[in-house]
């Protein structure tokens, strides 16, 4: 498996050396930087010892337009645990580094429609995010800011494509709809084993002045394994489906809506559990001048827990969120956002959990954050600070912490 990663590593490698070598590419990018400082209070002995801890999240993705009809994209990612470690480099302190996605895109136009047509490793357009709609619409971005992200372009990407594949979107000319095709190779684990599939994703998306809509459909379906021998062993399938919704826009009342379910395994004899694997996202958005305000209401499947501690905001799976804010406030020569969010939820608990009162009240979480964001040199500099109202009781050093983080496009 290694080797194989390492050899469609150098065949993308050599696909961009070549087109830099052979042509005059044009460069844009973004990139993103985040630092969060948090703390945590051990107790032994009857003594207690406030540990400090300062992570660092980070990503840069970069888009090579080596033609007018043939580019490249590549985009990863960068997280340590803890800057305050004196020996980040020679003792391995916990970091991940992520490369989120190598694509390249051929563009070929008829007259109704332009046709994009692409290779692409890692994840590639996922539903989870609104990334599909602002790079064939052009709009601005209609996901909520509960999701945004500092480990890449595509938010939190509840719902990946991630593989090796291929993919082929056509958009109308004459009409702002698209319709996406992809085929590709990933995997899923379960009890210690690996199994590989092979997908197949259909993809509808249209966005109007008062409606926007993506949605996405597939199947998995599990290739050779060691312990059979057939091509291709379609003794349990899996589907997952995902879908971005907002009615009205983002000057106007609206209400989004994102929705899905993660890899749901079925056969013949049994189907999981929809309610375990079933994302929801519902957000009434209402605008008042300059003033903004939304309700989100969330339930997300447990096992995705750890990626939600990534997100400024949400502390829990399930739960509720109101964030007040205002936008474009001129102090001086810069104009601002500042804003108030509050957050209730529990950790580690789904709609299942809380339909069958088996919820606990020790995974409560009542959070607090105000922050500010302004722009500074070419991009955007922000601030959080929150409060864990219910760490008080439990982990006092645990209730504060702050984040910095700074975004550019170039």
């Amino acid at each position: 498996m290694i080797n194989t990663n390492k050899r469609l590593f150098i065949f993308f490698l050599i696909i961009f050396a070549n087109s830099i070598l052979f042509s005059a590419p044009f460069f844009s990018g973004m990139t993103g930087v985040k630092l969060n400082y948090h703390g945590n209070t051990e107790i032994s002995e009857n003594e207690s010892t406030y540990n400090p801890y300062l992570s660092l999240q980070a990503f840069f993705a970069g888009q090579f337009n080596f033609s007018e009809k043939v580019w490249g994209r590549t985009e990863f990612s960068l997280e340590i645990s803890d800057l305050l470690n004196n020996h980040i480099v020679s003792n391995g302190s916990p970091s991940t580094f992520r490369i989120e996605e190598l694509s390249l895109v051929l563009k070929g136009e008829t007259l109704p429609l332009t046709n994009y047509l692409s290779i692409f490793l890692g994840n590639y357009e996922g539903i989870g995010s609104d990334i599909f709609l602002r790079k064939y619409f052009g709009i601005e971005s209609i996901s909520s800011k509960l999701i945004t992200s500092y480990l890449g372009l595509s938010g939190s990407k509840i719902l990946k494509q991630n593989g090796l594949g291929i993919g082929d979107v056509l958009v109308l000319k004459n009409s702002p709809i698209a319709y996406g095709f992809y085929t590709y190779i990933n995997y899923e684990s379960s009890d210690d084993s690996l199994s590989f599939l092979l997908n197949t994703d259909f993809r509808f998306a249209i966005s109007l002045q008062y409606f926007t809509l993506d949605i996405l459909a597939g199947l998995g379906i599990p290739l050779k394994t060691p312990e059979n021998d057939y091509l291709i062993a379609v003794q349990t399938a899996y589907w997952h489906a995902g879908t971005n919704i907002l009615i009205g826009n983002n000057y106007t009342q609206s209400l989004f809506i994102q929705l899905g379910l993660f890899n749901v395994a079925f056969n013949r004899e049994q189907i999981n559990p929809l309610n375990e694997k079933f994302y929801l996202l519902f957000e009434p958005r209402f605008n008042i001048g300059k003033c903004n305000l939304d309700f989100t209401l969330y339930t997300f499947p447990k096992e995705m827990q750890k990626k939600l501690n990534d997100l400024p905001f949400l502390s829990g799976t399930f739960g509720g969120n109101i964030n007040i804010y205002i936008e474009s406030i001129r102090l001086g020569k810069n104009l601002f956002t500042i804003g108030l969010n509050s957050n209730i939820s529990y950790s580690n608990t789904d709609i299942n959990d809380i339909l069958n009162n088996t919820h606990r009240e020790d995974k409560l979480n009542v959070t607090l954050g105000a922050y500010t964001s302004t722009n500074f040199l070419i991009g955007e500099l922000s601030c959080i600070i929150k409060i864990n109202c219910t760490e008080f009781s439990k982990n006092s050093g645990n209730v504060f912490s702050a984040d910095l983080g700074f975004k550019a496009k170039f």
